[in-house]
């Protein structure tokens, strides 16, 4: 099950997320995630525009049921399947 606490180690797909880029502050992207790669997250709009977000250098507010969980970028640069398999103590 996600939660906030092990959102890092869990697969993003599908989940609504908000790009905001950290050399200046604002929001680039939102909506929802369809796709993912080491380096990149491919986003749907809610205008249907597909965008293919690097993660470097940027923080992701992810929507979780009430909850807004921020990772940043640098943190999650790895393969979805090398991720998922990542065990935090």
């Amino acid at each position: 099950m996600r939660t906030p606490s092990n959102l890092a180690c869990h697969e993003f797909m599908g989940l609504l997320v908000k790009v905001v880029d950290l050399s200046s502050g604002f929001t680039t992207a939102s909506g929802r995630i369809v796709w993912e790669t080491r380096n990149t997250f491919t986003i749907v709009s809610e205008k249907g525009r597909r965008l293919t977000v690097p993660k470097q250098n940027k923080k992701f507010v992810f929507k979780l049921d009430d909850a807004d969980v921020s990772l940043d970028g640098d943190s999650i640069l790895y393969r979805p399947e090398e991720r998922t398999r990542r065990v935090d103590p």
